[in-house]
């Protein structure tokens, strides 16, 4: 399933996803799966925030990219 983001959505989505991350690496270590996942999920929203801003720099019409 896919969710629709706008830029301000995954800049809020980015910071959720970092602090999920941070605490669970805290209580599992940084190659348990589950920090893995989200900073898998991290990396794809910070991916999909800089589509949106080239996409403002270029002028190019868009409303949501797809997460």
């Amino acid at each position: 399933m896919t969710t629709a983001l706008t830029y301000d959505a995954c800049l809020e989505k980015i910071e959720y996803l970092r602090e999920q991350m941070i605490n669970a690496a805290k209580k599992y270590g940084m190659t348990h799966p589950l920090v893995l996942d989200y900073s898998q999920k991290l990396d794809r929203a910070h991916n999909i925030a800089m589509m949106h801003r080239n996409a403002e720099k270029t002028n190019w019409n868009k409303e949501v990219f797809q997460f």
